[in-house]
């Protein structure tokens, strides 16, 4: 709903009290012509034409004052983005009045709706959480169970490193769809403050250890004395979900983090790569590009997530990548003198 100027709403206004202006201006020439034809006086004639004229034009701006206020008042109500049937103009015309009565139906049923999609989101919401926490007592157990292996022969030793890696990615999995639930209430759970980035980095690296030697990657960290304003726990996710990518699409080699400057880090691996035409689209939801339809497990949500993590953090993420050559991926804090100003 664009807001008219004056002039237009002028214009509005006279075209649809046009025709009772129309007809008391020809009334007011015919009451002069008779006038003139009965030789009546006509000063007393003017004077009382003069006199209904400007009766008539006091009325005409309380109307088109009252015409305006009608106006304002629904483009606040547009505005209000709530949709507060409280700012809906008071109405005594029968039609008016009509159409409030079925805008306020509409909006009861708009209401009803509204409240039923939000009560199933929410229960679809305290379900998969629900899920997300009890499904991690078996893979603790199972764990345990793993552990219990250490004193068997080397083979089953290594048999048991798979299966704990493999454990561990439904582990992630399971912390994906949580983080994932919660992305649209993450501005209420961040907890912005000055945190040591090489901890942070050093936190994601502890919980990949089994699959680093399970696929015989080395890892290279640089040892970077860097503070960032973030949240500690969100940018871990997302540094967690590059790793994890890394680890996914880089079969020998290795993957190394550094700080390229001051405030971007760098997160690179020796990996397959990711084509050209695939870059642009990587942080789409869903999309998972040509890896993604090789390797088959892809759901293409991972970098979706730190998307929009990122930008909720008010940081920075870019994706560079050569065939065959590795990806970089840097993560930039350039942002965080806004939260110190804060």
């Amino acid at each position: 709903m664009q807001k008219q100027s004056i002039s237009s709403l002028i214009r509005a206004w006279l075209k649809k009290r046009g025709s009772y202006i129309g007809l008391i201006l020809l009334l007011m020439v015919n009451y002069i012509m008779v006038a003139a034809l009965k030789h009546i006086d006509l000063s007393a004639v003017l004077y009382s034409t003069f006199l209904g004229a400007f009766i008539g034009s006091i009325i005409a701006i309380l109307d088109f004052r009252k015409y305006i206020k009608k106006y304002y008042a629904l483009l606040n109500t547009y505005y209000n983005k709530s949709y507060n049937l409280e700012f809906l103009p008071a109405s005594t015309e029968l039609i008016e009045k009509s159409y409030i009565e079925i805008i306020e139906a509409l909006y009861e049923d708009l209401s009803l709706v509204k409240r039923n999609i939000e009560r199933q989101q929410q229960e679809a919401n305290d379900y998969y959480t629900l899920w997300t926490h009890q499904i991690k007592t078996p893979i603790a157990a199972i764990r345990v169970l793993i552990q219990n292996q250490d004193n068997k022969p080397m083979y089953k030793r290594k048999e048991a490193l798979l299966l704990e890696g493999e454990l561990f990615k439904i582990e992630q999995y399971a912390h994906m769809a949580l983080q994932y639930l919660r992305l649209e209430t993450m501005s209420q759970d961040l907890s912005l403050k000055s945190y040591r980035l090489y901890d942070i980095v050093a936190n994601a690296l502890k919980k990949y250890g089994v699959i680093f030697i399970g696929k015989e990657l080395a890892i290279n960290v640089e040892n970077f004395d860097v503070e960032v304003i973030t949240d500690e726990k969100w940018l871990q996710f997302v540094i967690e979900q590059i790793i994890s990518n890394s680890i996914k699409y880089t079969y020998t080699g290795n993957i190394s983090i550094k700080m390229k400057d001051d405030h971007t880090l760098c997160i690179s691996d020796t990996g397959i790569g990711i084509r050209s035409e695939d870059l642009p689209r990587i942080f789409e939801r869903g999309f998972t590009g040509y890896n993604g339809r090789m390797d088959k497990k892809s759901t293409g949500i991972g970098l979706y997530l730190c998307k929009r993590v990122i930008n909720k953090l008010s940081h920075s993420l870019e994706v560079k990548s050569n065939i065959g050559e590795g990806t970089s991926v840097y993560i930039g804090f350039e942002m965080q003198e806004t939260y110190e100003k804060d």
